[in-house]
Formats: structure tokens, C-alpha cells, sequence
């Protein structure tokens, strides 16, 4: 991580999720939430304590980034939080040599950053990194983020690459939201970034995983190969090798996240949050009640962030 100097960025006290939130994935939300028996099997992940275990085994095997300890990271976070006026999860740092970062959890959430990332990122960077993480948290991804990070890699132990047609579409419909999640993530990285660059930069990272090249690299041309894939949609035997290389990706490719992120940056309503006008979370309007713990909920959420608990009624 490189040191930048200070800037002052805008806060958003009482930032509603409501705000960034993509369309996409609001819709690929609706899927998941018909897929049968997912409350059950959230249930018995709990049961078993999945969170508890990852939580003993990163307490155990990672560095637990606090004011006292990776200060500097510390502060970057801290500033991130304050920013998107979200409560700080614990944040961790494991030691893995591929750029990543996740979040999980689905009491307490947990991000969790791979030490090749900081290395690879600036400090308004990694703060930009933080911002796309807490977007999760802020827009209820984790309790979803945490089911498919387990089922899928369940359904694979078991089943291998064999599995029936209804194990593979569980698959693809988690898989499908994983990835528009990410684009509702990426605009609360550019809340905090507040600068397209910082963005832009931070996904041409991704994409090379090397400062040596990344060095080599222009932004505009980065934005051209966006286009370039697009264009290849002339055919329709094109489109399927599209398909068929995204369908089990996490993330949506990172020059099509470059392309959004730009599209939304360039847009009204990024331009009216930065001047103060934003939903708020103590506007009642379209909000419910969990039926368990009595939190304001969105109405698309399908578990309560608070209490973890089944959402419907």
C-alpha cells in the first residue's frame, strides 16, 4: 500500500442502501429468493457454525487489523466506515498471493483482504477496496454472500462437476446474483473513492494483478476493451462462449465493471448523493418490520441483517 495525500471526501450520514443499489441486483435477488428451501439450508449452516469456525480460524491464522494493530490500514477503514455512516465489521488480513477481498458472515460480518491486494493498491485504492466491501454489508449482501460461499462450495465436494440439472441451476442462480451484487458493491466504492480514477485504476489492477504492467497501462483503453467485448455480440455462437465463460464467475469481468462504474459515476443520481441528496435509513417509506426482531428491513431483503433470521411471512 502507498501513502497518498490527505483528502477531504463528502460523508453521507444515514446512507440508505437504496441509494446505490443496482437494478440488476435487485432482480437477480428475486430469483434466489424463490429457490426452495434456502432459509432451511441457512438454518442449518448456523447450526453447525459455520461463522463461528471461520471466525476461530481467522482469529487464529490472520492478522485482525484494530487501531493498535496495521494502523495505518486501520485508518483507511476507519475513514471508509465513516464515510457510508456504516458500523465497522472486523476486518482481516489473510496471506494468500492472489489480489482478493470478500465479505461473510451472517451474525457479524467479517471482510477479509489478502495481503498480495494491499501490496498491489494505493491508499485511496484500498480504501475504494474497503468502500465495495462495506457496500455489502450496507446493502445486506453478506447473510446471501455467506450461503453461496458455503452451498456452492458444498454442492461441488459432493457433487463435483456432476451434479444434476437442479444442483447446477442452484449454482448458476447464486452465481448470477454474486455477480450483479457486485455492481451495486461498486458504486459504494465510488462513493467512498469519490474519484472515477481511483476506480478505474483499481480494476485495471485487478485485472493484471502486477504494478510492473499495470504501470504500462492506460485508462482509456482499459474502458476501449469494454467495448471491444460488446462487439463481439455480432454472433450468436459468440454470445454463447460469453456465457459460458461467465456463468460460474463470482465477480463480473473487470473491464465491464470499469464500464459501469464510469456510466454510473457520469450519472444524475451519483451527482445528486454527492450533493446530499440520498435516501436516508430514518425514511419509513417502502421499509417493513422483521417479524423476529422488529428492525426496519428493505422489503427485498429475504434474511433480517440484524438478527439473521428468516425475513418472510
Amino acid at each position: 500500500m502507498t501513502s497518498t495525500a490527505p483528502k477531504t471526501r463528502k460523508k453521507f450520514p444515514r446512507l440508505s442502501s437504496a441509494a446505490f443499489e443496482h437494478p440488476a441486483d435487485r432482480a437477480a435477488l428475486e430469483v434466489v429468493k424463490k429457490i426452495p428451501m434456502l432459509d432451511k439450508v441457512f438454518a442449518k449452516l448456523m447450526e453447525l457454525g459455520a461463522e463461528r469456525i471461520l471466525r476461530i480460524q481467522l482469529m487464529g491464522g490472520a492478522v485482525h487489523v484494530t487501531n493498535k494493530q496495521c494502523g495505518k490500514i486501520y485508518k483507511v477503514y476507519r475513514e471508509a466506515c465513516d464515510i457510508l455512516d456504516i458500523a465497522e465489521p472486523d476486518l482481516f488480513i489473510t496471506s494468500n498471493p492472489y489480489p482478493n477481498a470478500m465479505t461473510l458472515g451472517f451474525e457479524r460480518p467479517i471482510i477479509i483482504l489478502h495481503s498480495s491486494l494491499i501490496d498491489l493498491l494505493s491508499e485511496d485504492e484500498l480504501m475504494a477496496v474497503l468502500g465495495h466491501e462495506l457496500g455489502h454489508v450496507k446493502a445486506g449482501h453478506t447473510l446471501y454472500k455467506t450461503i453461496a460461499y458455503f452451498l456452492i462450495r458444498l454442492l461441488s465436494a459432493i457433487f463435483g462437476v456432476q451434479g444434476s440439472i437442479a444442483q447446477i441451476g442452484l449454482a448458476v442462480a447464486l452465481y448470477d446474483w454474486s455477480r450483479k451484487s457486485e455492481l451495486t458493491a461498486d458504486r459504494a466504492e465510488l462513493l467512498v473513492a469519490q474519484e472515477l480514477s481511483t476506480s478505474l485504476k483499481l480494476h485495471m489492477k485487478l485485472s493484471c494483478g502486477s504494478w510492473s504492467i499495470y504501470e504500462q497501462m492506460d485508462e482509456q483503453e482499459f474502458l476501449r476493451q469494454a467495448d471491444c467485448y460488446e462487439d463481439f455480440d455480432y454472433s450468436t455462437l459468440n454470445k454463447v462462449y460469453k456465457l459460458m465463460n461467465e456463468i460460474f464467475l463470482t465477480h463480473p469481468l473487470p473491464v465491464y465493471r470499469a464500464k459501469e462504474a464510469k456510466a454510473w459515476y457520469e450519472s444524475k443520481a451519483y451527482s445528486e448523493i454527492l450533493s446530499g441528496r440520498y435516501p436516508t435509513t430514518d425514511e419509513d417509506i417502502g421499509l417493513r418490520e422483521c417479524p423476529h426482531c422488529g428492525c426496519k428491513i428493505s422489503p427485498s431483503f429475504f434474511f433480517c441483517p440484524d438478527c439473521g433470521k428468516s425475513a418472510r411471512v
